[in-house]
């Protein structure tokens, strides 16, 4: 092991540790900077991944750069407050371990006083990083414990909803907000499409709570949303961060809720029904669309999505036309943008075109630098012979002009 002269600081804290343990990065910081002056230690950086958990180490800005100079010698060691601030997940610790020991980089620990260059040191890391990450388990299950909980007594557990205000932990309606959920509700029972609703809210001028338009998809959330019904759902989907919503839960809970609802019962009962008569998987499309996702709207510069449209002649056949399209028209009517249909096989051929250009060029392209290559060689050789010969004409020209002294 190299003696240590410079050393990487790491301090990370989670939202729920700083507020429950005090786990500060200032205080962090303070530390670890008093202990490497008392050392004699010149400290290489500081890196710091504040609110963000330990469970891994991947969507950890500071810790992926501590990584990467770790690789490139930047430094001796890399000093913690305590090992759980590295990682609580011990394959990501051992992992980092086997990473500083590669590198002949030192891990030191300020809390937990070992040596991880020998069996010993190692196995008591092994430990501490197996503890670390059953305290991270049991405070994730005492979160959700407290959640549930609150979830089973009708409150809500935090996030914005669009119609509400959150104030005290608990939702509380917004008037304007509330008027275009019950509008999209009321709009969808007439019989309006997801997209009529969307159009028509951005037409009329209304926004999202961020100020965007609404989507499809957006409103397509509002309707299915049993909030606006007065009720509390919790954990629809388990293991959020590692299922996503693969992990469906079938007996996720449903409660009556302590806010008060924007939506009644016979209203929302009506557009329940409607969304399951409507509701389909969208049947893909066999037809080809080459420029998916490639071109862009003249208008916004969104990205253009492929449409289809079917003609029916007056003999009764029936055609069909593909087109690319603006995607925030798609989404959001045409209060967002214009549609800029165009047609995709003249986009596709025009593509085409230009790409067998471009190939043909390039031969010839080649060729030109290949033929200029060649000429340029010989031009060089060219220039060298008549720069010797300026040269030996120059030499005796200077020789014939010197002057000529005569002894009188």
């Amino acid at each position: 092991m190299n003696e240590i002269r410079r050393v990487a600081i790491y301090c990370r804290v989670s939202t729920e540790e700083q507020a429950t343990e005090g786990y500060s990065i200032s205080a962090q910081l303070q530390t670890l900077r008093q202990y490497a002056q008392l050392y004699g230690w010149e400290i290489a950086g500081e890196y710091v991944d504040e609110g963000i958990s330990g469970k891994n180490i991947t969507g950890r800005p500071a810790i992926q750069k501590l990584i990467a100079d770790v690789e490139n010698n930047k430094f001796q060691a890399v000093l913690v407050w305590k090992i759980s601030r590295l990682s609580r997940n011990m394959l990501d610790t051992l992992t980092l371990l086997d990473l500083f020991e590669a590198n002949d980089v030192k891990f030191i620990s300020y809390s937990e006083n070992f040596d991880t260059g020998t069996p010993i040191g190692r196995l008591v890391v092994q430990l501490m990083a197996s503890i670390a990450e059953m305290e991270r388990n049991t405070l994730s299950e005492n979160v959700k414990l407290g959640m549930k909980q609150r979830a089973y007594e009708g409150y809500w557990n935090g996030g914005i909803v669009f119609g509400y205000d959150v104030v005290d932990k608990a939702l509380v309606i917004n008037e304007k907000e509330a008027f275009i959920v019950k509008l999209a509700f009321e709009l969808y029972a007439e019989g309006k499409g997801l997209k009529a609703v969307a159009n028509h809210l951005n037409k009329a001028g209304y926004r999202t709570k961020r100020g965007h338009h609404f989507s499809v998809n957006g409103v397509a959330q509002i309707l299915d949303n049993i909030v606006y019904n007065g009720k509390i759902s919790w954990a629809k989907v388990e293991n959020w961060d590692s299922k996503r919503r693969k992990g469906k839960n079938p007996n996720s809970i449903i409660v009556e809720g302590k806010h008060e609802a924007i939506i009644p019962d016979d209203l929302w009962n009506i557009v329940q029904a409607k969304r399951k008569s409507r509701s389909f998987k969208q049947r893909q499309s066999n037809e080809p669309f080459l420029l998916s996702s490639l071109l862009r709207c003249p208008t916004c510069n969104q990205g253009m999505v492929p449409a289809i449209t079917t003609w029916k002649s007056k003999d009764g056949t029936k055609k069909k036309y593909r087109y690319y399209v603006c995607s925030d028209f798609h989404n959001k009517g045409s209060s967002a943008c214009h549609a800029n249909s165009t047609k995709a096989y003249e986009a596709e051929a025009q593509l085409i075109e230009r790409i067998e250009k471009f190939a043909h060029s390039e031969q010839q392209l080649f060729s030109k630098l290949q033929a200029l290559n060649t000429t340029s060689i010989e031009l060089l050789h060219s220039l060298s012979t008549e720069l010797e010969d300026i040269k030996k004409t120059t030499a005796r020209n200077t020789v014939a002009s010197k002057p000529i002294f005569r002894c009188l």
